[in-house]
């Protein structure tokens, strides 16, 4: 392939469910799922919104927290085979979150040495409650105020590369899409991005993505043959 790189979000994508999500019905007092609508809904910008919910919860909390994701939570299946084929055929796997390190790195330490490069936000204690460290905020090419900015990070550390994957299943990957050239979605996203007249490719697995892959391979070095 072409000197190539393949993102992806967290919450949704790698994981079966989104954490972030699951960790507020569990922890949470009720009202967070205010919060969580009016973020969803676009009412709260992303920053405002993410910081809001942690806000909700003692520091305290963390280690609990973290022990509970690591017994529920579950990588979508296929994962480890998905990235011995990216290192087998020299792509990088840079991940794009929205979310939290103190939940990321424990949930993917066994593949960490397969993974070229994590983009998420930082936990901090601040009055002894959870809150945010944005280290990527967006630039001009987002207006979202996304805390971690998925535009922002693929056109400042990434553009050299000239065929982008990405996989993602939210509303806060729809910008990003738009630097990529071959987008997976899964969830809900595939319906909203067919509704905006944008190609995907659905999948449900990551078999289903190095399958989907391969065969893009095996055309590009069929038309070369030609």
């Amino acid at each position: 392939m072409e000197k190539a790189i393949f993102f992806s979000d967290f919450d949704g994508t790698i994981t079966k469910k989104d954490v972030i999500e699951a960790i507020m019905s569990n922890f949470a007092p009720s009202h967070w799922e205010d919060i969580y609508t009016y973020l969803t809904e676009g009412k709260l910008d992303i920053d405002v919104g993410i910081r809001m919910m942690f806000n909700l919860l003692p520091c305290e909390k963390k280690e609990e927290i973290v022990n509970w994701c690591l017994e529920n939570v579950e990588i979508r299946d296929g994962f480890n085979e998905f990235l011995l084929y990216l290192k087998e055929k020299n792509i990088p796997f840079v991940i794009l979150s929205g979310g939290m390190d103190f939940y990321i790195y424990p949930l993917l330490k066994e593949y960490l040495p397969l993974i070229y490069k994590i983009h998420c936000n930082r936990f901090i204690c601040k009055g002894g409650r959870m809150d945010v460290f944005f280290g990527y905020r967006c630039s001009k090419e987002c207006k979202r105020n996304c805390g971690v900015c998925k535009p922002y990070i693929i056109q400042k550390y990434y553009k050299n590369y000239n065929l982008k994957f990405y996989a993602g299943d939210g509303i806060t990957d729809l910008d990003a899409c738009q630097y990529n050239d071959i987008i997976f979605s899964t969830g809900g996203f595939t319906e909203y991005l067919k509704e905006k007249k944008k190609r995907t490719i659905n999948f449900e697995t990551f078999y289903e993505i190095v399958n989907a892959m391969e065969e893009m391979e095996r055309d590009i070095n069929h038309e070369n043959h030609l």
